[in-house]
């Protein structure tokens, strides 16, 4: 049976998982073995592409990341703008294994990786038809995508920039005071001294630090922020030191707040 092309034993035209039959109370779905399902979007990650489980936020994730790629791949069945490789921002590599595992799992041409198979597009067809309600309003791809990168994965993104935000607001007066601030394009905090400099007194950048993400940073500010009480003389450190000095005190402050490990 698996050995059938999918056109030969499915209607290509209809979105996948279309055989699958719901429950009287609408609660479940069952697939042609009796097995039990919560979706569709379910059956296709556990059946047909042999996923483990993991939160439900996290399966959305990677079927909306998946059904950005078949879409930059396919062009037809929905328009976008945007390449594969813009989704997987230059990592060639990563790009790479992902065409080969959508080729392994018969969802693109064994000739053409960048051709769909008609399995494919009834994959493209049905993740585009059951979106989210949080993700259905953004358009597929990248929009979509841009919210969950980072090692928060999105989650309680806009609670920590409320509260973070007020924290650099009380700060704001203050003669040394840490700010988020890009740096060459990376999300960055940097340690602000007021009226610095013997000729005309200048606010100065004292010490600077760059982070993979907006997460990593907020992190790093969330730990400063807490320590509200020390940034005048961390300031000093910096101002009448140097921006090393300071780094190697934060360092050692972050591992000694730490708890101590113990043998197991």
């Amino acid at each position: 049976m698996d050995n059938i092309p999918y056109a030969e034993k499915r209607n290509p035209r209809l979105p996948w998982g279309y055989w699958l039959v719901a429950s009287e109370d609408g609660e479940e779905l069952r697939d042609e073995h009796g097995n039990a399902w919560d979706s569709v979007r379910d059956y296709l990650w556990t059946d047909r592409l042999r996923m483990g489980p993991h939160p439900a936020n996290a399966i959305e994730a990677q079927l909306e990341f998946l059904l950005a790629v078949l879409v930059a791949i396919d062009r037809r069945v929905v328009k976008t703008e945007e390449r594969v490789r813009d989704l997987f921002d230059g990592l060639w590599h990563l790009q790479a294994f992902y065409a080969y595992w959508l080729e392994g799992v018969g969802l693109t041409s064994n000739n053409r990786v960048e051709d769909l198979t008609h399995e494919g597009r009834a994959v493209l067809v049905m993740l585009a038809s059951t979106r989210s309600a949080g993700s259905a309003p953004l358009p597929i791809g990248l929009p979509t995508l841009t919210p969950r990168i980072g090692l928060d994965q999105g989650e309680n993104r806009e609670e920590r920039e409320r509260v973070l935000a007020v924290q650099e607001a009380f700060a704001r007066e203050l003669p040394y005071r840490f700010v988020r601030e890009a740096i060459a394009d990376r999300p960055g905090i940097k340690l602000m001294g007021a009226q610095l400099g013997n000729n005309i007194p200048l606010t100065r950048v004292l010490w600077s630090m760059s982070f993979p993400d907006e997460h990593a940073r907020d992190r790093m500010f969330a730990w400063l922020a807490h320590r509200l009480d020390r940034w005048g003389d961390w300031g000093e450190l910096a101002a009448h030191k140097n921006a090393q000095a300071l780094s190697d005190h934060l360092l050692q402050l972050a591992f000694a707040d730490r708890p101590a490990l113990t043998d197991p």
